[in-house]
C-alpha cells in the first residue's frame, strides 16, 4: 500500500502537465481511492491525515467531479495533494534510532554442580538393592 500513495503522488505531479481529458479522469480515480484507502487507514486515529483526505476524496471524486475550469487552481492543488501523498509516505517509515545496548542487572551467582546420575533404592523382599 505504501509504494501506491507515491503513484498517487505521482499521477497529481504528473497532472500538472496539459493533457487529455482521459487522463484526468483517470488521476481523479487513482487519487480517489488511494484517498479512501488511508481514510480508512486513519478512521480510528481521528487525526490531521483523516481531515486531509476525506478533503482530498471529495475534490477529487470521480462520480461527482468537481471543475475549476482554470489550469493554474488545478496546479496549485494537484502540486499540495502530491506533497500531501509524499509527506503521509514519509510518515508512514518507522524512523532508525541509535539503540543503545541492553544491560543487564544481575548479580553473579555461583550454581553447584549436580550430578545427572542419581541412585535409586529398590526395596526386594527387604533388602536394599542399589541400581
Amino acid at each position: 500500500m505504501k509504494y501506491l500513495i507515491i503513484v498517487a503522488a505521482l499521477c497529481c505531479f504528473i497532472g500538472i502537465i496539459s493533457l487529455p481529458f482521459v487522463y484526468y479522469t483517470f488521476m481523479r480515480i487513482i487519487v480517489s481511492l488511494m484517498a479512501l484507502i488511508i481514510i480508512f487507514n486513519e478512521i480510528r486515529s481521528r487525526s490531521f491525515w483523516l481531515i486531509a483526505f476525506i478533503l482530498v476524496f471529495i475534490l477529487f471524486n470521480p462520480l461527482l467531479p468537481v471543475y475549476y475550469y482554470l489550469k493554474p487552481i488545478w496546479i496549485f492543488i494537484d502540486m499540495l495533494v502530491g506533497l500531501l501523498f509524499i509527506y503521509y509516505f514519509f510518515t508512514l517509515i518507522p524512523k532508525k534510532g541509535i539503540k543503545e545496548p541492553e544491560t543487564i542487572d544481575a548479580e553473579y551467582k555461583e550454581i553447584t554442580p549436580k550430578t545427572r546420575d542419581r541412585i535409586i533404592k529398590i526395596k526386594k523382599h527387604g533388602n536394599n538393592t542399589n541400581i
